[in-house]
């Protein structure tokens, strides 16, 4: 059975999970989002469709056939244990990114021992994780998402400020300080997360990415400019994580104050 992979893949990154309406089935009389794409750490998709009518299953893994359903046990999935974070793992963070105590993140022994972040809802609730190694590991970055989540990280703080968009959760703290934020874990936006900042995000939506992602920043903020409305693309010298404290409020603070129309 014929998936234009090439469609998903230009939507996801590694250790993303994509929902969307089946190709095949349409998500049925009611339309809904039965159909699952997850680009594995390895490089290979794996996707399925959850009704049971529709026969969509499959893998670019060659060792696994395409026919058996229990390829959807290949799907990320992750419920390891997770403790506080280790003073020696704090002040690393803190030497590394200037985060004091963050909220929600823990550790866990797991793959080589790592940050596990959680990945929090509109809502504030947990949705999946994160789990960031020091850059001794590879990859630095493993996603695990709930079943029905979106792979978007919010961090709303301030009801009247603007939002920007954000690659990272690092980066998405960091600027929480100053305006709402939403980590994208990656580069992608396809119409389910943008979907969701349509219905979430304080405007004027602002797309800051890293400086090699400028070209994908306008990308989005052209495509989904019906969609989110206000929304601007804010060029970076520099990933917003990095940033000295100074310099960081420099750019953002700006951007929350609304102009004097008198």
């Amino acid at each position: 059975m014929y998936i234009n992979l090439s469609y998903y893949t230009e939507r996801i990154s590694l250790g993303e999970t994509l929902r969307d309406i089946c190709p095949h089935c349409g998500g049925g009389p009611s339309k809904e989002r039965t159909f699952t794409i997850t680009m594995q750490e390895n490089g290979f998709l794996v996707w399925n469709c959850f009704r049971d009518k529709c026969p969509v299953v499959g893998t670019t893994q060659p060792s696994v056939p395409i026919t058996d359903k229990a390829v959807k046990k290949l799907r990320p999935t992750w419920d390891g244990p997770t403790t506080e974070l280790p003073v020696e793992v704090r002040q690393w963070i803190k030497d590394k990114w200037g985060i004091e105590n963050p909220e929600h993140w823990y550790y866990t022994g797991d793959f080589g021992g790592r940050i596990a972040m959680s990945i929090r809802s509109p809502k504030g609730t947990h949705r999946g994780w994160l789990l960031r190694s020091d850059g001794s590991i590879q990859p630095k970055a493993l996603t695990y998402m709930n079943e029905g989540e979106e792979g978007l990280s919010w961090y709303k703080t301030n009801p009247h400020a603007p939002t920007v968009l954000v690659e990272d959760i690092p980066s998405s703290v960091r600027a929480s300080t100053y305006m709402n934020t939403v980590a994208l874990l990656g580069t992608g936006v396809g119409l389910p997360r943008a979907v969701e900042l349509a219905e979430f995000c304080t405007r004027p939506i602002y797309v800051a990415l890293d400086q090699d992602a400028l070209a994908t920043a306008f990308k989005w903020a052209r495509k989904y400019s019906l969609l989110w409305g206000d929304v601007k693309v804010l060029p970076l010298k520099q990933d917003l994580k990095d940033m000295k404290e100074a310099d960081l409020c420099n750019l953002l603070t700006p951007l929350c104050v609304t102009p004097n129309k008198n």
